[in-house]
């Protein structure tokens, strides 16, 4: 009880003592003291203990008191921080440190990066690293990748590769997805040059690094040097990938396809080999590869094929035969010419166009030799068995065409009304949807051959299959308005669906105008663009002011009512100058 009551009375600062140089209290020891504080409420007197009073020592503390080591009496070398640590101390003074709560986390940073991604928005995804920068957090590799992934479809080599070396610069590792965007941006690129030497220092920068390259590496390279015409080089990878022993699909293929498009004279030859390729490894084709196979034939020759020639080396059944009452099909194994080929006339033969080929696989014909390029320029299905045979062959592997199939058949068939028509009754056998840009190609295909009447029956098509005209119909019906009254009624037309003729409409109305020399049809065309307020353009005026220059060689009325008929003209040709000067004014002003 007693030790209970004194307990409250020891105080600090009734301590005795000082601090030393190793900040040691000393306290002296002195004698309890009681003493009695008065009657308590019980009658007895209350003990309290007396501590003894507490000094501290009051020497002087050294002048220099900021000065770390000098309260102790120890001394400490001084040594000056580096540039890197000034800067650093620097930073640390003068700006704050975010917390963690207040800033985005490292996955929060790649999801700004793919939603600016997917908005087409570059600049604003290449602003998220200068955010990550401000927070004072360190990027990822994988923010890197989405970057330069972008970057790449785009073809910007040079913003690529900075990123890359940005990346290592920070001590990140670039990965398999790092190397197949940077060998996208070669490939994308338009400068052949710079994207070829970038192609082939990164490429021999991953076999100094004995880096693992898969399949999709190859992929791409094979796309890279394939695009830029190096089709050698395209041809030595696949070839590397069979000495690693890296699986080539249909992918690798298809990149082999690529590669042949860019070589315009020879590139249909080495479409021709990898097909055969596929065909001997029983690779299956897909609607890609008939596609891209279909380009090649659009977009490229022969080169030097021959008869007899191997396509495939080693391979004794890609050895292209000759044979009799047979379709020719170069697609077949083995692929094979007919001998009902007819020829097409070059400069070392007299052969005439109509003449045909009698004779058998092993006498080949010597003073008449087939030139399977002038073949192709004929007709470039001809040597692929036909549009049945291609459809026939898609069939047969499970494809079904596509509206980018159709169309680039189209480019291939004939320039005749029944093949097209035999085309599009291929499009309603596969139930094909085929928008209206279609149906516009093959209306201009035919105003251009001046089958103005065909081009019409387009129209009804599309009305079959529900599909509405847009401002391109009307601008390739256009051409097909050769007189004063089908302008007329086609400008019509245009107003009842609810559209206004364009400037590139009159002046295609115009030209055809000032072709036929038919000044009545001139002026219509003229009143009909101030009525509705439609400015001429330069190329507009050019015309009329040749057409003006040539009024000489216009007919003049003869026969019946001559004087009166010649009155209008001579009114109509007022008109017309009247009209020209203005607009040659008003276009001299406008510049």
């Amino acid at each position: 009880m007693i030790c209970r009551k004194l307990y409250p009375a020891f105080k600090l600062k009734n301590a005795v003592g000082y601090v030393n140089e190793v900040n040691q209290l000393i306290c002296k020891t002195q004698p309890l003291v009681f003493y009695c504080c008065g009657a308590a409420k019980n009658g007895y007197s209350q003990l309290r203990l007396q501590p003894p009073v507490a000094k501290f020592c009051t020497q002087e503390l050294p002048k220099n008191s900021d000065v770390f080591g000098d309260i102790s009496g120890r001394k400490f070398e001084h040594v000056e921080m580096s540039e890197l640590e000034q800067e650093e101390e620097n930073f640390r003074d003068s700006e704050g440190c975010i917390p963690r709560r207040l800033k985005p986390s490292i996955g929060r940073y790649g999801q700004m990066i793919k939603s600016h991604l997917s908005k087409k928005d570059i600049d604003s995804a290449l602003k998220v690293l200068d955010m990550v920068k401000e927070n004072r957090d360190k990027p990822t590799m994988y923010m890197y990748n989405l970057l330069i992934r972008a970057l790449s479809i785009q073809g910007n080599i040079k913003k690529c590769f900075s990123l890359y070396n940005k990346a290592k610069k920070r001590s990140l590792q670039p990965n398999a997805a790092t190397y197949t965007a940077l060998f996208n941006a070669c490939a994308m690129s338009d400068n052949k040059k710079l994207a070829l030497e970038h192609l082939n220092n990164l490429r021999q920068s991953l076999y100094e690094q004995q880096f693992p390259l898969n399949q999709t590496h190859y992929n791409v390279m094979v796309k890279g040097y394939g695009w830029h015409n190096q089709v050698g080089e395209a041809f030595q990878l696949v070839d590397e990938m069979m000495d690693n022993r890296i699986p080539i699909g249909e992918s690798t293929f298809n990149s082999l396809f690529h590669a042949a498009i860019a070589d315009k004279e020879n590139g249909l030859r080495h479409a021709l080999t990898t097909w055969h390729v596929m065909c001997h490894w029983k690779v299956k084709r897909s609607l890609c590869t008939y596609n891209l196979l279909l380009r090649t034939i659009r977009d490229s020759k022969l080169g030097d094929v021959k008869i007899n020639d191997v396509l495939l080396p080693g391979y004794e059944s890609t050895r292209i035969l000759l044979k009799e009452g047979e379709m020719p099909d170069l697609l077949a194994s083995p692929p094979f010419i007919s001998t009902l080929l007819p020829l097409i006339q070059t400069k070392q033969s007299n052969v005439t166009q109509h003449s045909l080929i009698k004779t058998n696989e092993q006498n080949l014909p010597e003073e008449a030799p087939i030139n399977l390029n002038n073949v192709l320029t004929s007709n470039r299905l001809l040597l692929f068995g036909g549009i049945d045979g291609l459809l026939s062959r898609m069939a047969a592997d499970n494809v079904k065409p596509d509206a980018k199939t159709i169309t680039m058949l189209l480019d291939l068939i004939p320039n005749t009304v029944s093949a097209e028509n035999l085309l599009l009754k291929t499009v309603d056998k596969n139930n094909i949807q085929l928008d209206i840009d279609f149906y516009n190609m093959l209306i201009k295909r035919r105003s251009m051959r001046r089958e103005y009447r065909a081009a019409k029956e387009v129209i009804q098509i599309t009305e079959k299959k529900s599909l509405a005209p847009n401002v391109m119909t009307f601008g390739v019906l256009a051409l097909g308005c050769q007189e004063y009254n089908d302008a007329r009624e086609f400008l019509a037309g245009i107003e009842a669906f609810g559209y206004k003729p364009n400037v590139v409409i009159m002046g295609t109305l115009i030209r055809t105008a000032c072709f036929n020399k038919n000044l009545g049809y001139v002026l219509f065309m003229m009143e009909y663009m101030k009525e509705n307020r439609i400015k001429p353009n330069t190329k507009i005026i050019q015309m009329l002011v040749e057409f003006s220059n040539n009024m000489q060689k216009l007919r003049k009325p003869k026969g019946k009512g001559k004087m009166r008929r010649l009155r209008n003209f001579e009114k109509n040709i007022y008109k017309f100058e009247e009209t020209l000067s203005k607009w040659q004014e008003k276009n001299e002003n406008n510049l």
